[in-house]
């Protein structure tokens, strides 16, 4: 985690260089660098058996991604429903953390998350993998939520959550630590589905 004052001075050939992190833009920047560095770091702990590590990039979503995604994506006969637009959900979105998911070149997933503005959580609200295979098939949804904490981290919050979780996929987010509210528990007890319209987990910072 980073804890940040006023200004950064890095020294580069005896030159001295202030940058004044006040800048909202700049400081998401410096977070969203050290957040990548962290995540790759739990990524190789968790998977560096399993994945190919060295191959993985992280980096923000770009117009070039989302125009794959509906190119390539959603010709796949799962996916031709879809009309989700990466590129204009990321625009309309503030505070937003976008992130994609490379590996040897190929796009494998994107995300995008929300911090909240009293920073309280941090959100995942859309993620999407590649439907064709992939160097990481099976293993975007730990690598996203890895991102979504590490996030978290660097910006001092404690709570991660996930915003309407597909309902199949609930038994691996709660195989991740993330937990149902109260309500979807009680109605759990009752033998009733959960309406899972959030997840959380509380983070150890």
């Amino acid at each position: 985690m980073i804890h940040f004052y006023n200004e950064i001075i890095i020294l580069d050939n005896a030159s001295k260089y202030i940058i004044d992190i006040t800048d909202n833009k700049i400081l998401h920047e410096i977070i969203r660098a050290s957040a990548f560095d962290n995540a790759l770091i739990t990524i190789t702990t968790d998977f560096g058996h399993i994945l190919p590590i060295d191959k993985i990039k992280l980096d923000r979503i770009y117009y070039e991604d989302a125009q794959e995604v509906i190119n390539n994506w959603r010709k796949c006969n799962k996916r031709d429903w879809i009309e989700f637009d990466w590129s204009q959900e990321r625009s309309r979105q503030t505070k937003r953390i976008d992130v994609t998911i490379r590996c040897c070149d190929i796009l494998c997933g994107l995300m995008l998350a929300k911090r909240s503005k009293k920073r309280l959580c941090v959100t995942l609200r859309y993620l999407e993998g590649n439907p064709n295979k992939h160097p990481l098939s099976g293993y975007i949804l730990p690598i996203a939520l890895i991102i979504a904490e590490s996030f978290a981290y660097e910006y001092n919050i404690k709570q991660v959550c996930i915003s309407r979780p597909a309902k199949g996929l609930i038994s691996q987010y709660t195989a991740q630590g993330y937990e149902l509210n109260s309500a979807d528990k009680a109605r759990q007890k009752r033998n009733n589905k959960p309406r899972a319209k959030l997840m959380s987990k509380i983070l150890g910072i």
